[in-house]
């Protein structure tokens, strides 16, 4: 029969969890298994048709449905701003004239004659 304390000490470590049973560590295994995946493919394959075979595919199948939902709302903003985006060319094309540059050269002038 086991001593009082040993049968204690057994309890007590199976009650505490262990780091290779939590969610992070599988995590880590996970990510570390992908990247050596990677690097085997890399190594086997080579850089450029590592690059078409196997990241191009990953791309087009993850970018290209996320960029086919956020263009149409993109190209509706751009053509919905497009009378004040024409407003603020105007009035900046309006202003940059001599006779305004002028008034705003004086204007200024003056204000710093009041400084000193």
């Amino acid at each position: 029969m086991p001593s009082r304390s040993k049968t204690a000490a057994r309890r007590n470590a199976k009650a505490q969890p262990s780091f290779f049973r939590t969610p992070a560590f599988y995590a880590v295994v996970a990510a570390t298994g992908v990247v050596g995946l990677a690097a085997l493919g890399l190594a086997v394959l080579g850089p450029r048709r590592f690059r078409d075979e196997v990241l191009e595919p990953i791309n087009r199948i993850t970018f290209e449905p996320l960029l086919a939902a956020a263009t149409p709302p993109a190209e509706r903003a751009w053509d919905e701003t497009r009378p004040w985006r024409d407003h603020v060319a105007r009035l900046f094309h309006s202003i940059n004239t001599d006779e305004v540059r002028t008034a705003l050269a004086e204007r200024l002038t003056a204000w710093v004659q009041r400084l000193r």
